[in-house]
């Protein structure tokens, strides 16, 4: 059957594209509940973002199992199921996300741990919603222990771009952070225009690079959205919890202040502010974090 036949089926049965990520997200998450040897297919990372998927995950592993019946035997099914439901997403991207995001800049946040190829693909999915690329800050490990978050306080508030305010009632590093880095990254949502000047930008970013709390690439102008991709974060001293709090009172504050999705590999996160978009290691995530910022670009959400 071809892309064009399945791609009618399913829009004539009333499923819409954003139903369809939900359907395939939700095979994603089956598989790993019926059989814990089983997880999702890791999407395959192509450059330009639109290619079908190749079935991934630890099937070749378990077709011993997947042969019979019982748990694995559905597990088995449902994940060929999933990576079906992502192929069909894969290879009609350019369909699904044509012009979400025509001339809107993007600038990628994320943390040390997200991998590089879920990062080329959403470079890809964001091209082809036609977005341009605003550049790149990695949060490095340091962004996030605890022993470090004094001098990072300190860096944010020597740094603040001007007109730019702190939070008074939460003073973690983390939302700090986020609210200078809305400032400094991102264009005011209300009226298109920079909260902040390139000199203070740069400011902002130089601090913090040779600090050692980002990384970034050259070239970063004011975004349309932000989109933090995380990844694991690395262990430390600091305990887990501290680093996940960090991170999500981050972007949450930076969604108070501009267009955030937060994309994550696992579940979606309870984000305030933020536009929350699970498994971002699949091309259905991927492609449903485009979607969700060019929802925010057109304020439906």
């Amino acid at each position: 059957m071809s892309n064009g036949t399945r791609t009618s089926g399913l829009l004539a049965a009333g499923l819409g594209w954003g139903a369809a990520i939900g359907v395939a997200i939700g095979m994603l998450l089956i598989a790993p509940a019926m059989n814990g040897t089983l997880g999702p297919a890791k999407a395959s990372a192509s450059s330009a973002g639109t290619g079908p998927e190749s079935a991934g995950g630890d099937i070749g592993a378990n077709s011993t199992d997947s042969a019979g019946s019982g748990d694995s035997g559905d597990a088995f099914r449902a994940e060929g199921q999933a990576d079906a439901a992502n192929a069909l997403l894969a290879a009609e991207a350019e369909t699904i996300l044509a012009e979400k995001l025509v001339d809107v800049p993007v600038t990628i946040i994320r943390t040390a741990g997200a991998h590089d190829e879920d990062i080329a693909a959403l470079r890809g999915f964001e091209e082809t919603a036609g977005a341009t690329d605003a550049g790149e800050v990695v949060l490095t490990d340091k962004f996030f222990q605890r022993d470090a978050a004094d001098e990072l306080s300190n860096i944010i508030v020597n740094t603040l771009p001007s007109g730019a305010q702190l939070s008074v009632d939460n003073r973690s590093p983390g939302t700090h952070a986020g609210e200078s880095l809305a400032a400094a990254l991102a264009v005011n949502p209300d009226t298109g225009e920079a909260y902040a000047t390139d000199d203070d930008r740069a400011l902002v970013l130089d601090a913090l690079s040779e600090a050692g709390f980002i990384e970034r690439s050259d070239g970063i102008v004011p975004a349309g959205v932000l989109l933090v991709v995380t990844g694991e974060l690395a262990p430390n001293e600091s305990g887990a919890n501290f680093a996940h709090q960090l991170l999500n009172d981050f972007a949450d504050a930076l969604g108070s202040k501009s267009r955030v999705v937060l994309a994550t590999p696992g579940g979606e996160q309870d984000a305030k502010h933020a536009h929350p978009v699970g498994h971002v290691d699949t091309d259905a995530g991927r492609i449903g974090a485009v979607l969700a910022a060019g929802d925010l670009v057109a304020g439906q959400q």
